[in-house]
């Protein structure tokens, strides 16, 4: 019995990827996806034959048990840090700069000029690089389309098109105002990208809160679906019961505005499907949405900095459950994911895909655009006002005018941060100076 236990606990213990103790075992915060878990296996045991380099899988619970981890001295070698954490992590010199091993490794040469743009910091440090990117597009039931008498959408389709669409796609039967189906659903997280199209500025690094009238503008478009039945409102959507996808795919709705790829998407819809482009505004040039919400990090107090960098690059150029990888201009990306994923062939992904890499617009989203000291200070004050804006429970002239009261909240909110210290100078400088310019 006690041979079996022995044998038991080693074969456990091979399987988490070894022994936090073991010189060259590096702790990588992965996903809690059990798809993505089990992918990773055998990828670990390849990665460990080649360069001795065990690693243990920690399944991310959540940015609190990060913290928390860190606080006890047991932060993980490798973790995902997106923009709302990652330079107030560096700030407080618990991410190790990869400028010395970015010098020396041919990985760097091989990220997108974006990616590597977007991996800088204000002190001009390298905490994290990034590793995926997104667009988004229209996906939409061809089905639904023919039945209508409509053409597929085109890649120059404008938002006119796109409502008009929509209007032909709602079915009403009974006339009661409650559709059958509804032309279209663009959750409300992807109002930001509405907006790059119609040419919003997105700052970087923003300490305030501002309102373009391109923004204002996409407010009202986006309200006017819903004033005009042809997108189900938040508590229609919430009395279906369902998730975007499903509303897709029951019929509930005709076009979905959604991430691109989306493999799960990809993979569960039955229905005739395809994606076309996010409409264009007008006569104006596309800036088609491209995340860079954030990527690998390493703790600065990881015991193996030169493994942890090789880690960190196998994760983002090698391990097989994240490629093909968008961020490396070496690898053709469309072609590879359509092999990975067979059903987005002759769908329309290699297209909107093509066009987001011509016209890339940049990652526009709210928790993206702000500084790490400010996203929160921001978003705790604006997010209640945009949940009112969406339900018809305040206008946009409401939230316009909130906006001063917020940003005042938020500069209290940075003296605050600047007074309670834990900052290193180069950091604290940046933000004394940012805010001194900003009265």
């Amino acid at each position: 019995m006690t041979r079996i236990l022995l044998l038991l606990s080693a074969f456990l213990l091979a399987g988490c990827g070894g022994s936090p103790g073991d010189d060259r075992t590096i702790v990588y915060n992965c996903a809690a996806n059990t798809a993505e878990i089990a992918a990773l296996r055998p990828a670990q045991e390849k990665f460990f034959a080649q360069t001795g380099i065990r690693v243990k899988l920690n399944p991310f619970s959540g940015e609190e048990k990060l913290y928390a981890m860190m606080a006890a001295g047991q932060a993980p070698d490798v973790f995902y840090t997106n923009n709302a954490v990652r330079d107030r992590l560096a700030a407080e010199g618990r991410l190790l700069d990869l400028r010395p091993y970015v010098e020396n490794d041919p990985v760097w040469s091989r990220l997108r000029p974006e990616v590597r743009d977007a991996a800088v910091s204000a002190d001009g440090g390298i905490y994290s690089l990034g590793n995926y990117t997104q667009t988004a597009g229209v996906y939409y039931n061809r089905a639904a389309f023919a039945e209508a008498g409509l053409t597929p959408p085109t890649a120059d389709w404008t938002w006119a098109d796109f409502k008009a669409a929509a209007q032909a796609l709602t079915k009403d039967a009974n006339g009661d105002g409650k559709p059958e189906r509804y032309g279209v659903f663009i959750p409300a997280h992807f109002i930001e990208t509405l907006a790059l199209m119609n040419h919003a500025p997105v700052p970087r690094d923003a300490l305030f809160l501002k309102i373009s009238p391109e923004e204002r503008e996409v407010y009202a478009e986006y309200l006017g679906l819903m004033r005009d039945g042809v997108m189900p409102d938040l508590r229609r959507v919430q009395a279906m019961g369902m998730q975007a996808a499903q509303m897709l795919e029951a019929g509930r709705v005709a076009m979905l505005v959604e991430s691109v790829p989306h493999p799960g998407l990809a993979e569960t819809l039955t229905i005739d499907w395809a994606v076309a482009p996010l409409p264009r505004f007008g006569d104006k040039t596309p800036r088609y949405f491209r995340s860079a919400s954030g990527g690998l990090s390493i703790s600065a107090t990881t015991k193996n900095p030169a493994d942890a960098w090789r880690t960190l690059v196998w994760l983002i150029s090698e391990a097989a459950p994240y490629q093909p990888s968008p961020m490396l201009n070496d690898v053709p990306f469309i072609a590879a994911q359509e092999e990975k994923y067979p059903q987005l062939k002759g769908r329309g992904f290699r297209e909107v895909w093509a066009l987001s890499e011509q016209f890339p617009g940049g990652d526009p989203r709210y928790f993206v655009r702000f500084a790490s000291w400010s996203m929160g200070p921001v978003m705790t004050r604006f997010q209640p006002w945009l949940d009112r804006l969406w339900s018809g429970d305040a206008t946009i002239d409401a939230v316009t005018a909130a906006v001063p009261e917020i940003n005042a909240g938020v500069r209290a909110d940075l003296k605050r941060q600047l007074q309670s210290g834990g900052l290193q100078p180069a950091w604290k400088t940046q933000l004394e100076q940012a805010l001194a310019e900003q009265p």
